[in-house]
């Protein structure tokens, strides 16, 4: 509605201005009669007086005519071009503040989503039969067959992990709940996620990092969580959860495109401003943002929205944000649309 406003205005301005324009020059064509009148009564002598003095009168009202249409210019279109200015600003408050209200919405689903599943995690590394996979896994089958079945019950009943296993404080893999998962002969020592785990402190229990294309899974979007296993207070291995990213934040996405209209694209990007979601046609990773991610506004005939996540139980979403990009109708089409309603009126 505001858009229509903003563009009603326009349309109304251009008419101002049109018929300003047509109202001077019917005053000027006026004025010109009046002088070849009056020339023609200057002409005719005394017979021509009295036709002198309404030329005159005439010649007086045309100036008049034309005085008034120009101060009718200047002062209308005045108001009017600052009422289509407020109109205008209108459509960045009103679409911006819904167009916000979603973003941040959408976000925050992601952000609890992704909290809800550090408890999967931290539940199953405190496991038993866990623990004893990553104490013995590697050299006692019981021990690793018991892991096993604890690892792939997970899977079985969860929609939300690609994978999971345990790796052993050496950084190898005993227990992989996919028995063919080409990270089975990885060593994983030498890992951030890795190190970060078997280095945690008393009050750290699960690590999450960043969207990235894992090559071990047919390159999907995935999010690793990691979790260190302890057994008495002593870090003894490491729980991995291979979060299936791809599928759980496009469902989510789906889900607001089913309702969005055609002209809305939503986009999570990652802390540096790269794609890691998209409605749209971006590529994974591209980027849409700068790093400080202040980008908001209108661009190329879009209104960009961003929403970063609020802090979910101190969860910062790994500072993911979600980009709106309202694509606005052009202005002709808004006119026709218009003239379409005035017509049917």
């Amino acid at each position: 509605m505001p858009r229509r406003i903003s563009r009603l205005l326009t349309m109304l301005r251009e008419e101002v201005q049109q018929f300003a324009t047509e109202s001077e020059e019917i005053a000027g064509r006026t004025n010109l009669l009046a002088l070849n009148a009056a020339i023609e009564a200057a002409r005719s002598g005394e017979s021509g007086r009295g036709f002198s003095v309404v030329a005159q009168e005439v010649k007086a009202l045309a100036g008049q005519a034309k005085a008034s249409s120009v101060k009718f210019r200047d002062e209308v279109l005045e108001r009017l071009a600052l009422g289509s200015r407020i109109a205008d600003e209108l459509v960045a408050e009103v679409e911006g503040a819904r167009l916000r209200e979603l973003a941040q919405s959408i976000i925050q689903t992601i952000s609890r989503a992704l909290y809800d599943r550090s408890i999967d995690i931290r539940m199953l590394a405190n496991d038993p039969a866990v623990v004893a996979g990553a104490l013995f896994g590697d050299s006692d089958p019981d021990k690793e067959q018991a892991a096993l079945a604890r690892l792939r019950a997970l899977l079985k009943h969860s929609p939300y992990f690609l994978n999971a296993f345990i790796a052993n404080r050496a950084g190898n893999i005993p227990v992989c709940a996919h028995a063919n998962a080409a990270v089975r002969k990885e060593n994983l020592k030498g890992a951030t996620q890795f190190k970060r785990a078997i280095h945690a402190g008393a009050d750290e229990h699960w690590f999450t990092d960043a969207v990235w294309a894992n090559p071990w899974s047919a390159f999907r979007k995935v999010l690793i969580y990691v979790a260190p296993i302890r057994q008495d207070g002593e870090v003894i291995g490491v729980l991995y959860l291979e979060y299936d990213w791809q599928g759980q934040a496009g469902e989510i996405l789906g889900a607001v495109q089913s309702k969005a209209s055609s002209d809305m694209t939503v986009s999570i990007v990652d802390v540096a401003g790269g794609v890691v979601a998209t409605t749209g046609a971006y590529s994974f990773e591209q980027q849409i943002l700068s790093c400080d991610g202040d980008d908001t506004g209108s661009r190329e005939g879009a209104l960009i929205i961003k929403a970063d996540a609020e802090p979910y139980h101190e969860f910062d979403a790994m500072r993911l944000r979600c980009v709106i990009e309202q694509r606005l109708p052009d202005a002709e089409v808004i006119a026709e649309a218009l003239r379409g309603a005035g017509q049917g009126a």
